[in-house]
């Protein structure tokens, strides 16, 4: 017997999906008793297989980690080492060595935490003689570049040296030769491009594509620099969000030209007709305009390290995953703690994944919560690198933080981005510290609703009917456009998230509504602009956030000891993420399994039909 009806009816919302899914699930499998039995057979195989994988695999990924152990303390870093820092893919914002990338020979992923604190070692190791900076394609915002190369500067102080290189067909690109800018010898392959021609951000709009397909969007913002969704009703950027993200571009701009200018003693004009030229340079044009210091293999770049420490024989190298295990713990005996809590991610509700890039309101809010039941946490450091997401749980965040706040200090420590709702954040926090390259602000929401009935209808020839128990049940269903009454109700929601966010804003900046308002209305703005527009107290760094709380806290320095949450997910979190779901997948029951596929459908869907957003514009990532 099969459910009446169900096959005739089309998928007009996840709910149709649900109960139709459901109806199958309920009387297929067991319409047959031979059905029955062999599908349970199934389950209990497939079962028994997943776990002996899974056995398995957990056996040589232990075993491999006792290798690694054993490995690191029979191979200890030897003396009148070189330590190589290849910096090339994501940096991430905070991360700790993992030995089963190196069982799997794999690259190691980087962490801005681990850079900085390898440097800081390096420079009063005495097995280290020098750093070999090799960056090469490094993924990261211009305030991740800029802690990375003032550590950098400070590893310099030590008086030892730090030679620069690049090999390949594509020696170096503007970010890459922002690092390599501080040492003390930058060599490049001969023969090789050098990219060194400005800026661009570049934004994709779907407009013309939804109208091909007759897909009818609704999307409603509230701020006239909310560019989040003109890629869903434009063919080209709008004045107000062109303006800003040329300002954001002419920041860092002018950043990369005045340290260039300034490393390698030229002028800013110099170096500023150098980028303007339009002209993709060689290495040997680079090396004639006093960019680099020589032409360069690899080979030949170790034996100059090798004259410049005065090292004799073949140079002994240690990669920043090797030499990360070997640097002693802090060993303070104080009490006294500044916990530090990693925010990363877009905004959603549930668990944060890593994996995933999303930072979910529950994990967070556990975080935090440990840090302010935990006595011997005296200040917390909220580091927020993040675009924004969902309004709802920006908004769950912030309660969380602003309790915390009722019982010790929080500092806000501005990453990369602290955007939308990333700002809405920040705003729970008792002082605001962003870099001076900080994107912030973005305070303006967004909703989107999309209309596909026409497409099915006109495209696929798929039409639908339905039975509803009032005129609005099927607003979000998405098979047809919003009635204006609906829109009325949709843009009082969007209007209503917008005026919760401005007075959160208000409350911590101290400002009138109607000032931050015109600070307001979806605009992005960089640190400094930030500071001036008085949505930040000072600019500074992560280290100054640090100091910051420890002074708010009565700690003097030194006087306590650093603890950071959430603890970063290892591959095997991240493969077990992976892997279990695929075995709940077998053990679990059709009907569990249709249940759970359909409500993460009903979530993510959830997010783009009718849900206020506070978001940034767009993802910011490569730059050059």
């Amino acid at each position: 017997m099969k459910p009446a009806g169900c096959r005739p009816i089309h998928v007009r919302s996840p709910y149709d999906a649900t109960a139709c899914r459901l109806l199958r699930t309920l009387y297929s499998p067991y319409s047959n008793p031979m059905r029955f039995f062999s599908t349970l057979i199934a389950s209990v195989l497939g079962s028994l297989i997943a776990v002996g994988v899974l056995i398995f695999l957990g056996s040589l990924i232990m075993a491999g980690i006792i290798a690694s152990a054993v490995s690191t303390s029979e191979a200890p870093i030897s003396s009148e080492s070189v330590l190589v820092l290849q910096l090339s893919g994501p940096i991430q914002e905070s991360g700790t060595a993992d030995p089963i990338y190196d069982l799997f020979d794999m690259p190691q992923p980087q962490s801005l935490n681990q850079i900085r604190t390898a440097l800081e070692s390096a420079a009063t190791d005495e097995r280290i003689e020098a750093v070999w900076l090799k960056p090469q394609g490094a993924i990261a915002g211009w305030p991740t570049l800029l802690e990375i190369r003032q550590s950098l500067l400070e590893f310099k102080e030590s008086g030892k040296p730090i030679v620069a290189s690049a090999s390949g067909d594509f020696a170096m690109r503007e970010s890459d030769y922002f690092l390599a800018s501080v040492a003390d010898s930058i060599y490049a392959s001969p023969r090789a491009f050098f990219e060194f021609n400005g800026f661009y951000l570049g934004v994709s709009f779907y407009k013309g594509l939804l109208d091909k397909l007759n897909i009818e969007p609704t999307v409603l913002r509230v701020g006239s620099y909310k560019g989040g969704i003109e890629p869903y009703t434009r063919e080209n950027l709008s004045s107000e969000n062109r303006a800003q993200l040329t300002a954001v571009l002419e920041n860092w701009n002018e950043l990369m030209i005045r340290t260039i200018a300034q490393a390698r003693g030229l002028s800013t004009e110099a170096v500023a007709n150098l980028m303007g030229a339009g002209e993709l340079l060689t290495t040997e044009d680079a090396y004639a305009a006093g960019l680099l210091d020589g032409l360069l293999q690899s080979e030949e770049v170790e034996s100059r390290i090798g004259e410049l420490t005065g090292i004799e024989g073949r140079l002994k190298t240690s990669s920043l995953s090797r030499y990360a295990p070997t640097i002693p713990r802090s060993s303070s005996s104080h009490d006294s703690t500044i916990g530090i809590i990693h925010a990363s991610g877009t905004i959603m509700s549930g668990s944060s994944s890593d994996l995933s890039g999303i930072l979910g309101s529950v994990s967070f809010q556990r975080d935090m919560k440990d840090f302010r039941e935990d006595d011997d946490v005296k200040a917390v450091v909220l580091r927020i690198d993040s675009p924004g997401g969902s309004a709802t749980a920006s908004e769950s965040m912030w309660q969380a933080v602003r309790e915390t706040t009722k019982k010790k200090p929080v500092v806000i420590s501005m990453g990369d981005l602290a955007a939308s709702g990333g700002y809405w954040l920040a705003t729970a926090g008792d002082t605001i510290v962003a870099s001076p390259h900080t994107v912030t602000g973005s305070i303006g929401v967004y909703g989107m609703h999309f209309s596909i009935g026409q497409m099915l209808e006109t495209k696929l020839g798929i039409t639908s009917d339905h039975v509803a128990t009032s005129d609005y049940a099927d607003m979000f269903s998405g098979m047809r456009p919003l009635r204006p009454s609906e829109r009325a109700l949709f843009e009082r929601s969007l209007n209503e998230t917008y005026s919760t966010f401005l007075e959160r804003v208000s409350e911590n900046r101290d400002m009138s509504i109607e000032a931050v308002h015109e600070v307001a209305q979806g605009r992005i703005w960089t640190g400094e602009a930030a500071l001036e527009a008085g949505l930040i107290d000072k600019l500074g760094n992560l280290d100054d956030a640090i100091a910051l709380a420890a002074e708010m806290a009565n700690l003097e320095e030194g006087a306590y000891r650093i603890k950071q949450l959430p603890v970063p997910e290892t591959l095997m979190d991240q493969y077990l993420e992976l892997f279990l779901a695929r075995i709940k997948s077998f053990v679990e029951s059709p009907i569990e399994t249709q249940i759970r596929t359909e409500a993460r459908l009903i979530e993510e869907a959830a997010q783009l039909q009718g849900t206020p957003i506070a978001r940034l514009p767009l993802d910011i990532e490569g730059y050059d």
